[in-house]
């Protein structure tokens, strides 16, 4: 997902600060992109830095934010190494209150007849 980045991680150390990874629940099935040209998207991406893959949707799904427990670096960590327990963390959240693969017509129906999660 991210590549090799790992800026926030090398700002949470220099400020000494955790990193609390977030994610929006049912975000990818609110809005949609168009992915059959998707070569001709990630190359615009890369000559433009500029995303502009033509979105769809606006469907009025329940979005629920969910973020995970703060993940306070150890001494002596590379950026990398945050950003790798950053990543796990994340897939972790995300495993646990996300149903995959989406679908819009699921999230539709949850926005009705399902319950908030409490923990």
């Amino acid at each position: 997902m991210w590549g090799k980045r790992a800026g926030f991680a090398k700002v949470a150390i220099g400020a000494n600060a955790p990193v609390v990874p977030m994610f929006t629940e049912n975000l990818r099935e609110a809005f949609r992109t168009v992915s059959w040209p998707q070569k001709l998207w990630v190359t615009l991406y890369e000559k433009l830095r500029f995303p502009c893959a033509p979105i769809y949707g606006g469907f009025p799904v329940k979005l629920r934010a969910h973020l995970g427990k703060p993940i306070y670096h150890k001494p002596g960590e590379t950026p990398e190494e945050l950003a790798e327990r950053t990543r796990e963390a994340l897939d972790n959240l995300i495993q646990q209150n996300q149903k995959l693969p989406g679908n819009i017509l699921r999230a539709l129906i949850a926005r009705v007849y399902e319950n908030p999660k409490r923990d």
